[in-house]
């Protein structure tokens, strides 16, 4: 046996144990039934799906709901993240070095005291709407809070981030001189921008849209604080499934379907990658 085989058997083996077989399990046990008071029952069924997929409440205000938010949130995440990305390619080493570092800081900081620090920020008395207000935009606190507005802004400011350092590698490696040879021949800076650098940055963008679409259609922190129990989510969905209805298979299967929404997103970004002709940048899972 080879000394490579030897070393990656470890991580083999915690990666089997730990995600493969609990992923089987919850594959399993989603076709299964639950009791009257929720003990699962080794009996084979549909009943899960088709219990979820002919009601209008988790087709429409749970699953449609999840991704129409998680793509609204993509979307803003990597308008936001493209031009921060941008805007550190074009600065100097030494201000790329401490701009890189003030988007890594974010992720330094545990998820749900970030998310708890917009809670005030866009509460009743929070900074926005003190802003707001001075400046005369409105004239009373708007309702910032509990509602979608609040939600995507929250997932927004946790993709944002991942989304940054997936332009930031692809544009770090055009070379700069090709939007000088598209000037030289009588382009204007937008034109070459346009023409050149957006359309060798498609890699990185697919990247970054897939990942902040990951990241948000399983979003569980933001949508419980920030949604106040008002905006419904796959993730928290099942976590309520399992823990207060303790209906397992259900819970299961909700689970099931959110991994499926995300393989296909995976399956649309590789597609997208293909029919440009260029390689797939490496995706991680966060």
């Amino acid at each position: 046996m080879k000394v490579s085989t030897v070393l990656v058997l470890p991580a083999v083996a915690i990666l089997g144990a730990f995600f493969v077989v609990p992923l089987i399990w919850v594959f399993i046990l989603s076709f299964l039934g639950a009791g009257p008071t929720g003990e699962v029952q080794h009996t084979f069924t549909l009943g899960n799906y088709a219990r979820f997929l002919t009601d209008s409440y988790y087709v429409n205000d749970l699953l449609l709901r999840t991704i129409r938010l998680a793509a609204i949130a993509t979307l803003f995440s990597v308008v936001i993240g493209y031009l921060g990305a941008f805007v550190i390619v074009r600065a100097s080493p030494a201000a790329q070095t401490w701009m890189i570092l003030l988007v890594m800081l974010p992720l330094w900081v545990n998820l749900v005291v970030r998310t708890l620090s917009l809670m005030v920020v866009l509460g009743r008395n929070g900074l926005v709407n003190q802003i707001l207000v001075g400046i005369g935009i409105s004239a009373r606190p708007l309702p910032l809070l509990y509602n979608e507005t609040a939600v995507v802004i929250g997932m927004v400011q946790v993709a944002v981030p991942f989304v940054v350092m997936s332009v930031y590698g692809v544009l770090q490696a055009i070379p700069r001189q090709l939007e000088q040879a598209a000037m030289t021949v009588g382009a204007n800076p937008l034109s070459a921008f346009r023409r050149v650098t957006l359309p060798l940055s498609v890699p990185g963008i697919l990247a970054g849209s897939v990942l902040a679409f990951g990241i948000n259609v399983e979003s569980f922190v933001v949508p419980i604080l920030l949604g106040g129990g008002r905006v419904r989510f796959m993730s928290v969905a099942a976590y309520e499934t399992a823990t207060v209805s303790n209906n397992l298979p259900f819970a299961a299967t909700i689970g099931v379907i959110l991994l499926i929404v995300t393989m296909v997103m995976l399956g649309v970004y590789q597609w997208a990658v293909r029919s440009a002709g260029r390689p797939a940048p490496a995706v991680q899972a966060v």
